[in-house]
């Protein structure tokens, strides 16, 4: 089959994107998960995967290039066909981290390096669970799929090589097994790690499994810790509608005893895994289908602790509070308006409960201005609570009304330009942070 590698869409707001590098040539043999190119955009780094065994037929857009608009093909791959010169791994080494051997120990924080500056999201996930397996033995993974096919969003590449199928164990796609001996492996002292396919498909019959984790160990009163991760894509897929693509942060939120985390960045990715398979209680775990590829650059934020935000850049006039995937487009806005002479703090919240309220006040008490970004919907939603707990506690502070932007209450479209308009992107945030400082265009 002849397959069209095509320039993606990182963000909604995205136009174009460079091609950083090529890790592959023309005529080259590729396996399903290789990667094949680096796309930079101002706020990050996405890598192209082959998604089939194939070659590379032509290479349509040079490394170095600028400017490339989204969907522009820039490459031709065929799959399913091999090349005669080169077996069916061929001479080619495997590329990204297709590779299956065994992973190297790690510290169980993630240090500031080179190393873990050029570490994606799912590998940031990957070694946080190896790192944590190695750790406690009592520390497994379980999901559809996740032994033989690593899964779909591929996190488990090369668990199973190293910890066997007895702790990376792949179930039949029947949900209610699946958590059901999940949540009993908890309750037994195990300490599971269950991968959702996506949340939003799975959260209506996951639903009474996190009420039960959640609040077993109140209602036991205290003798029975339910130490769980549920983990797994949240939100926006390109392309997919409905439940594949809906957002339930807010919804998590409302579960007492569960703790949510949305990590933004592959360190911070690393760091809040770690610390939810070592909580007591049931932790949720919410990725992006769009960060797994992404990596960090320049200096590697450090990662949190769960129920504590970063400040992801510093700035005097705006404060924009974030969480997950909507905080590349709150940078990207940044950037933007400090070209403007306006100087934006974005806060990465890091975890939806507990909420850091704490660091969203310190930095409103600064700047005197409140912007609150979310992809899910904004009735009910975190932007709500946030802007809720700062007119009652912070109210002196703000110099003007708080501006909420979320994503359209309605189901996700399915056409790619009503998805971008059901979702807030940086030049929203741009336009509402100029008419927040009274300079509307």
């Amino acid at each position: 089959m002849r397959r069209e590698i095509l320039m993606p869409v990182v963000t909604p707001s995205m136009t174009d994107g460079k091609i950083s590098r090529w890790h592959v040539a023309e005529g080259q043999q590729v396996a399903a998960g290789d990667v094949l190119v680096e796309i930079a955009t101002p706020t990050a780094t996405l890598e192209i995967e082959a998604e089939d065994e194939g070659h590379v037929e032509r290479i349509l857009v040079p490394a170095g290039t600028e400017g490339v608009k989204v969907n522009t093909p820039i490459a031709i791959v065929l799959a399913g066909v091999q090349q005669k010169s080169l077996s069916a791994r061929g001479l080619a080494q495997p590329l990204g981290f297709a590779s299956l051997d065994p992973l190297p120990d790690l510290a169980p924080a993630p240090p500031r390096s080179a190393e873990t500056a050029g570490r994606s999201y799912r590998e940031a996930l990957r070694d946080a669970l190896a790192a944590e397996m190695r750790r406690d033995p009592d520390v497994f993974l379980i999901g559809v799929d996740v032994a033989q096919n690593r899964g779909a969003p591929k996190v488990a590449q090369g668990l199973l090589d190293e910890f066997g199928p007895s702790r990376v164990v792949s179930v039949p796609p029947i949900e209610d097994a699946l958590f059901g001996v999940a949540v009993g492996a908890a309750m037994a002292g195990l300490k599971p790690v269950v991968e959702l396919s996506h949340w939003g498909r799975s959260i209506d019959s996951l639903g009474a499994y996190l009420a039960s984790a959640a609040e077993t160990f109140y209602l036991s009163g205290g003798k029975l810790p339910v130490p769980i991760v549920f983990r797994g894509p949240n939100g926006f897929v390109p392309g997919m509608t409905g439940q594949d693509a809906r957002c339930v942060a807010a919804q998590l939120a409302h579960i007492p005893g569960l703790k949510v985390a949305q990590p933004a960045t592959p360190s911070a990715a690393y760091a809040l895994l770690s610390q939810a398979i070592r909580d007591p209680g049931p932790v949720a775990l919410l990725e992006h289908d769009q960060l797994y590829a992404t990596r960090e650059q320049g200096d590697v934020a450090e990662g949190g602790a769960l129920g504590a935000a970063r400040i992801a850049r510093a700035g005097s006039d705006l404060t924009i509070a974030a969480i997950g995937h909507a905080v590349l487009g709150a940078l990207e806005a940044a950037g933007r308006l400090s070209a403007e002479g306006i100087e934006a703090e974005v806060i990465d919240l890091m975890c939806v409960r507990p909420l850091d309220r704490d660091a969203v006040a310190a930095s409103v008490a600064r700047t005197g201005r409140l912007m609150t970004l979310e992809q899910g919907w904004g009735d009910g939603g975190i932007g709500a609570e946030l802007v809720a707990s700062i007119a009652s506690r912070s109210f002196a502070s703000l110099k003007c009304a708080p501006v909420r932007l979320a994503g359209a209450a309605v189901p996700m479209p399915y056409a790619g330009e009503l998805q971008a308009a059901a979702l807030p992107g940086a030049e929203q945030v741009v336009k509402a942070a100029l008419e927040l400082l009274g300079r509307p265009r």
